[in-house]
């Protein structure tokens, strides 16, 4: 079976005061190898709302996939959610990919006044927005009376450009979340359990190593079967917490005790999880090639990475037979 290529997003550039310079950042990314550029969810650590910031980076590119990743279903109606997804669905042309994620970060829920709950009962409502949102995405009025939501008699507007709507992305490190994302989506993001309500810790990098990594991709691949779905049309995304390349191997073993000194874990650990990417760009590449063949991970979002620094590792992948 021939490789598949790998697809790589980006977290979108950091926006100031400069609207300017940051829709001409955009369009040097829209020019380059990349997939993708992402936009998180979060108001205190956030940069930009993700919605005003999807729809904006959709009218300043016209190549890059628009990518929610991932919109906190606790902080908007599913409703709300489809409507602003199938606004830019039409704005983008049909790029977006729209992740759906039950919402994690503790101190944020509690900045804002917003009830933390069990993870259980997030994930409930998650499973049950997803329903709507398709719904929503369908043909006719929907009618949905549910433990979290009611919806009735609405039909979805605007038609997306995308049928039947645009690429679902759902992940998580949990067994209920990658089931979830098996049997919906069109991405599943293979990712650390953030169940503490934390994230940038040892913890995280150690819930990314092979092994793990690997049992969370069957659980993917085994919630698709159950659901009729072939797993091998899934794309298998895994998030670089932190992805440094540097300029010789001479400095690779540095850099990544450097990283793994802010994250708590040793080395050894670093080095083999799936949650970090340190090296030349030819090492990068090895790793990723490696994380794909072995795992079936063919997408890499390379977070809050400096976009010239991964500039010639993006151009590198999308070399690669």
């Amino acid at each position: 079976m021939s490789r598949k290529p790998i697809k790589t997003a980006l977290y979108a550039p950091p926006l100031g005061r400069d609207a300017a310079a940051w829709r001409e950042e955009l369009r040097r990314l829209d020019d380059s190898g990349l997939t993708a550029v992402s936009v998180s969810d979060h108001f205190m650590v956030g940069r930009v709302d993700p919605v005003a910031a999807l729809a904006a980076i959709a009218m300043s590119t016209r190549r890059l996939r628009v990518m929610a990743l991932v919109l906190c279903n606790d902080y908007r109606h599913p409703v709300i959610t489809h409507h602003a997804a199938a606004s830019v669905d039409v704005l983008s042309g049909g790029r977006l990919d729209l992740g759906l994620g039950a919402g994690y970060l503790e101190a944020e829920y509690a900045a804002a006044g917003l009830p933390y709950d069990p993870p259980g009962q997030r994930v409930d409502r998650l499973a049950e927005s997803v329903e709507v949102i398709k719904a929503l995405f369908a043909d006719g009025p929907v009618h949905h009376e549910g433990a979290a939501y009611a919806v009735t008699g609405l039909t979805g507007t605007p038609a997306p450009v995308q049928t039947p709507h645009p690429p679902l992305l759902i992940g998580g490190g949990g067994k209920r979340m990658l089931a979830m994302a098996g049997q919906h989506a069109q991405i599943a993001g293979i990712h650390s359990n953030l169940r503490h309500g934390s994230a940038y810790n040892a913890a995280v990098i150690e819930d990314m190593l092979p092994d793990r990594m690997a049992r969370k991709i069957d659980w993917v691949r085994e919630a698709a079967e159950r659901a009729g779905r072939d797993p091998d049309q899934l794309d298998y995304l895994s998030i670089t917490w932190t992805c440094r390349v540097v300029d010789s191997p001479r400095r690779t073993d540095a850099a990544l005790a450097e990283v793994c000194r802010a994250y708590g874990v040793d080395p050894a650990v670093g080095r083999r999880s799936t949650g970090l990417l340190v090296g030349t760009v030819e090492q990068c590449v090895e790793q990723l090639l490696y994380r794909q063949d072995e795992l079936g991970l063919n997408y890499v979002d390379f977070g809050a990475a400096n976009a010239a620094e991964v500039a010639p590792l993006v151009a590198a992948l999308s070399s690669v037979d």
